[in-house]
């Protein structure tokens, strides 16, 4: 059988996308087919795969990696709300796509801001393994620079902040450094002697710009790196608190509000549709 797909990028992020509104696809084992759609050499190569599917009036959004269901969701919300703009399933100023990895009722809403530009609102900065959406539980400009911290590793200070920024897959740290993330984490590592937690590399460029560098395939993706370095950036005095965040050439823009919610903002592009011939064993669960 073969299966169309889109493939869509964020910056550093790229994804597959399939449109199962139709519903063909309900008894798909798609935990299968991320396995196999997903991998760089043998299939069409992606660090995530987005099903978009209807219920009843609501839509529904699932998210997959290689080794199952879950993690990022916001890279995925902006690409899909994109895809149902231009093919005309929706003509609305906001999005909701339901999403089952955030319980009972949870959904992401995604802003139209025009024609290929969507924003999306990450919630708040919170202590690593704290859970909860709502405003109060976010934690402050100040409560967050209480949570920094210096590391020496092979002669060289990191400033770090561990925290969990926004939707849920982006807990690590933000550390303020040279080099990119796979070298600050393995720095970290060889200082803490132990695991090194998932590293966002955040470069300042000035008040109103940074530059970030994020575990390729990690527990990031870019809104969520996006948001962990605007909020430790601005909450140790480092930017304004909205910037442009970039990530080689391409960038989102940051917002930390008022109201202590983070809100990302970018450009979904389409890389290229294609079709991939599925096994038997891949077709149904």
């Amino acid at each position: 059988m073969d299966l169309s797909f889109y493939k869509l990028r964020i910056c550093d992020a790229d994804l597959i996308l399939i449109d199962d509104l139709d519903g063909g696809g309900r008894d798909r084992d798609w935990e299968s087919v991320a396995q196999v759609l997903l991998h760089r050499r043998r299939g069409a190569g992606a660090e995530r795969l987005a099903v978009i599917s209807r219920a009843e009036t609501e839509l529904w959004l699932r998210v997959f990696r290689r080794d199952g269901e879950g993690g990022p969701i916001a890279d995925a919300a902006l690409c899909a709300t994109r895809y149902l703009l231009d093919s005309g399933r929706t003509g609305a100023d906001s999005v909701r796509l339901r999403v089952s990895a955030l319980g009972p009722g949870g959904a992401v809403e995604v802003d139209v801001l025009d024609s290929a530009s969507l924003g999306i609102a990450m919630g708040g900065a919170r202590p690593l393994g704290e859970a909860g959406d709502q405003p109060g539980a976010a934690l402050g400009a100040a409560e967050l620079a209480a949570l920094a911290t210096s590391i020496e590793a092979e002669g060289c200070r990191y400033q770090v902040l561990p925290f969990r920024a926004g939707l849920p897959g982006a807990d690590g740290v933000a550390v303020f450094a040279e080099g990119g993330s796979e070298k600050v984490r393995a720095r970290i590592g060889s200082a803490t002697r132990g695991k090194a937690p998932e590293a966002v590399a955040v470069r300042v460029i000035s008040r109103g710009e940074l530059a970030v560098s994020a575990q390729r395939a990690g527990a990031f993706d870019c809104c969520g790196a996006a948001a962990m370095a605007l909020a430790s950036a601005a909450a140790v005095g480092y930017s304004e608190r909205e910037a442009l965040v970039r990530f080689g050439g391409d960038g989102l823009w940051v917002e930390w509000t008022s109201r202590s919610w983070l809100y990302a903002a970018g450009r979904p592009e389409y890389v290229y549709r294609g079709e991939f011939h599925l096994s038997t064993e891949t077709q149904a669960s």
